[in-house]
């Protein structure tokens, strides 16, 4: 550890305290990292939970003290099985590029996920170590990052100016923009390797360096795997939330038209989607057998709550039939048209489900909310949440 570098690790435990802060050569404007502990009951069982609040710029050796933090927090142990080792909380204005990368792959190395708390901001390098956030899943670790409303997340691109004087001022400014090209590269590389989505990312990086791009709408929530935190639902009608569903799962190509959605009841839902497959029964690969049976129960035989169940299980894109269902549908591209089919319950707004319909036959939405808050669907693909 570089002696140029602060490090402070502070621990606070409910109903006890462990005094434990170490100082390491302070200084002005370093990184600091602030470790809070707290004891927490779940059952009968206690268990360990750990917050790292990083605060200043990103600087090179940062990343080697939070891997330290972090491999004393794992030797240590005592946290609740299939959760994240630690929250980070951050709340930087960015600094070396390289280093936020090096975090961003320790937090998916470790299992740790991230925060930017209300009034707090993340920028630049800030955000791009923001998007290694990760939290245990059923099949290894899976992203896990939370933005409280309030706070402020923005990525912006990396240019890399040349000093010059006026003369060669045009060449110097073309060797930075030429860098800042490759360096675009390894960002997008980066941000694949995170699984991201780059699109939003993409967008950033072709506006001007100086310009920064926040994260405000849910569609960049959802493109980007965030979920919000202390984010307040709207009172809306079912057919509304529906329209929602729709214009989200097909990343804002149908528009949020709740007057036009039609009602169906789940029986009709189940019969009309069942009629689409049979429809594309070819693309769909449903034949013999299972296809006489589905013609049967089109021309009004039984089994058909046995046979959607059968199809949707053999991995056809089929939702579950909740107590209310909306069928929206519009010409695209003349003959071509584009459908959704959301079901909902009036009673939990996080359950839904969801289908397109195109062309070809049934589909999977062309997007998904992150596993933890299926509730950013509710809002419209533009609608500014933060």
């Amino acid at each position: 550890m570089r002696a140029t570098r602060r490090l402070q690790i502070r621990e606070v435990a409910v109903l006890w305290v462990l005094a434990a802060i170490l100082f390491v050569a302070p200084a002005t404007h370093a990184m600091t990292l602030a470790v809070v502990t707290e004891q927490v009951t779940a059952g009968a069982s206690t268990f360990l939970s750990h917050e790292i609040n990083l605060t200043g710029p990103f600087e090179l050796g940062g990343s080697d003290e939070l891997k330290a933090v972090l491999e004393d927090l794992k030797a240590r142990g005592g946290t609740k099985p299939g959760e994240s080792l630690a929250t980070l909380s951050l709340d930087s204005k960015g600094g070396a590029l390289e280093e936020g990368m090096r975090v961003g792959r320790l937090l998916r190395q470790f299992g740790v996920s991230t925060i930017v708390r209300n009034g707090k901001r993340c920028l630049s390098t800030c955000a791009i170590a923001f998007l290694g956030g990760a939290t245990p899943g059923t099949a290894g670790l899976v992203a896990y990052r939370q933005l409280e409303i309030g706070g402020r997340l923005g990525f912006h691109a990396f240019y890399a100016p040349r000093d010059g004087d006026a003369r060669d001022a045009a060449t110097s400014r073309a060797r930075g923009v030429t860098e800042g090209r490759a360096t675009s590269a390894v960002v997008i590389a980066y941000v694949l390797e995170m699984g991201v989505d780059p699109e939003p990312i993409i967008r950033a990086l072709v506006r001007p360096p100086e310009e920064m791009t926040y994260v405000e709408t849910a569609g960049e929530f959802v493109e980007l795997g965030i979920c919000p935190v202390a984010l307040k639902l709207p009172r809306m009608t079912l057919a509304e939330r529906a329209s929602n569903i729709c214009n989200n799962a097909s990343q804002g190509r149908l528009p949020v038209w709740p007057d036009l959605i039609n009602e169906y009841t789940p029986l009709e839902a189940r019969r009309l989607l069942l009629g689409e497959i049979a429809y594309h029964a070819g693309r769909a690969n449903v034949r013999g057998g299972i296809a006489a049976r589905l013609q049967q129960v089109l021309r009004g035989g039984r089994g058909a709550d046995a046979l959607y169940s059968e199809l949707a299980a053999a991995g056809l894109p089929l939702p579950v039939l909740w107590a209310k269902a909306y069928y929206f549908e519009m010409p695209v591209a003349g003959i071509r048209r584009m459908g959704c089919m959301a079901t909902l319950t009036p009673d939990d707004p996080a359950q839904y489900g969801v289908v397109l319909i195109t062309h070809t036959g049934l589909a999977k939405p062309k997007q998904a909310p992150p596993r933890e808050c299926p509730e950013l669907f509710l809002f419209g693909h533009e609608e500014v949440i933060n």
